[in-house]
């Protein structure tokens, strides 16, 4: 009797100690950075390709993201300095984009794409470069 009468006590003792382990909550887990939207992967890949300007063809496809009521104020403020730009960034644009990259609520991918059209001089760096791959794909 002694036996049973120790397996059951083991057993009630047992049971509040397993339920609060299953009724943990999960760790926090930190989100992973939001996939670029496929305005900001277009821009990243015109970035990638620029020498000195972007093309014609490059300006009409930045003037369609410019003229999509869907896509976002920071998206429409990185195109249109795309498509003024000439060599370095134009003085008119470069105060919205030091705005965007201040803003802790903009986007880190438009952040990035406005600090390398700040940084622009005719070319990205291979740096800046390589940080446009990343959002290109």
């Amino acid at each position: 009797m002694r036996p049973m009468l120790a397996i059951v006590l083991a057993g009630v003792l047992a049971a509040p100690l397993v339920a609060a382990q299953q009724t943990k909550p999960a760790p926090p887990q930190t989100a992973a950075p939001a996939a670029a939207s496929k305005n900001v992967q277009t821009m990243a890949g015109i970035l990638m390709r620029l020498n000195h300007f972007p093309s014609d063809a490059e300006k009409a496809t930045l003037k369609g993201i410019v003229d999509n009521k869907a896509a976002t104020e920071g998206e429409r403020t990185v195109a249109q300095a795309l498509i003024n730009l000439q060599h370095k960034v134009a003085a008119a644009d470069q105060p919205k984009l030091q705005a965007l990259v201040k803003d802790a609520k903009t986007p880190e991918s438009i952040q990035t794409l406005s600090s390398i059209i700040l940084s622009l001089n005719h070319t990205p760096s291979d740096a800046d470069k390589d940080r446009l791959k990343k959002i290109a794909s």
